[in-house]
């Protein structure tokens, strides 16, 4: 879901950059979410990549912070970034800059990500898209590919540490109230009876927000009874921006409406659903 929307001016083209582990990976197990990081390059110069999950085989948030990346002349940039080797090219899309820190290093929030560069269904929450354990196993790099910036990330093979990201995933799920086998094996997901885009408007855009020209990401689940009615609305993630956190939830509460999910004999039981909004000043 967008609010609004800008391009960056075009730039020439950088030079590719090839950055090999500098750690191991670390899993952490986040209140609402599991995330994965590594480090790349050297200490003085790394590049930090966060993959964050959200809900059973949802897509990879991404996120990229370091010095390295440069800097950018917008919040917002367009790029692809593309699991790989041999995988087909990702789909360009925008990604949200920002600075963190006292020392305001770069940030790069990429967004959802398939693993191996399928695209979601537009307007659906994080599309589920399965895999094998070979797939991820043969997923070493990742590579960003934006106007100023040409950067491959040597993962290593996706394996060991997805199947680390499934399990904290599952316990998650027990946290939510829910069964995470019956979750995996239900023959319908809860599906917006609207679509999510229509649940949000600009004119809920808060106005002291606006004036600021001050934006926000917020990633949310809501818990869908048996009968499609939202029981419950949690912020999983968001950017530093209380003014958009409760409005949006009580938005979400108020308008979002679910052809309920159905277990694997066809019988609706309560589930979950994620996606994300960008109140985007522009």
């Amino acid at each position: 879901m967008l609010i609004a929307l800008a391009l960056l001016p075009g730039a020439a083209r950088a030079a590719d950059k090839v950055l090999e582990p500098l750690d191991k990976w670390v899993l952490n197990y986040a209140d609402d979410s599991c995330r994965l990081a590594r480090s790349f390059g050297t200490k003085d110069a790394k590049v930090v990549l966060v993959m964050d999950q959200f809900m059973p085989a949802g897509m990879l948030d991404l996120s990229l912070i370091g010095k390295p990346l440069g800097r950018f002349s917008d919040n917002r940039v367009s790029l692809t970034a593309t699991f790989g080797p041999g995988l087909p090219p990702g789909e360009s899309r925008e990604a949200i800059t920002g600075t963190v820190g006292p020392d305001r290093t770069t940030i790069l929030m990429i967004g959802p990500r398939d693993l191996f560069n399928r695209n979601a269904v537009k307007g659906d929450s994080d599309e589920l898209f399965p895999t094998t354990t070979e797939q991820e196993a043969a997923v070493t790099e990742l590579r960003i590919a934006a106007p100023t910036l040409r950067l491959t990330l040597r993962t290593g093979p996706m394996a060991q540490p997805l199947a680390a990201m499934r399990t904290c995933i599952s316990d998650l799920v027990k946290t939510w109230g829910l069964d995470p086998v019956q979750q995996e094996t239900l023959s319908r997901r809860p599906v917006p009876t609207l679509s999510p885009g229509k649940w949000l408007y600009s004119a809920d855009y808060p106005k002291s927000a606006l004036a600021m020209g001050a934006s926000a990401i917020i990633r949310f689940r809501i818990m869908v009874g048996a009968d499609g009615l939202p029981t419950k609305c949690a912020v999983q993630q968001a950017t530093l921006s209380p003014d958009f956190i409760k409005l949006t939830c009580e938005l979400l509460m108020r308008r979002a409406r679910f052809i309920p999910a159905l277990d694997r004999d066809g019988k609706p039981v309560a589930s979950f659903y994620t996606n994300s909004v960008r109140w985007l000043a522009g």
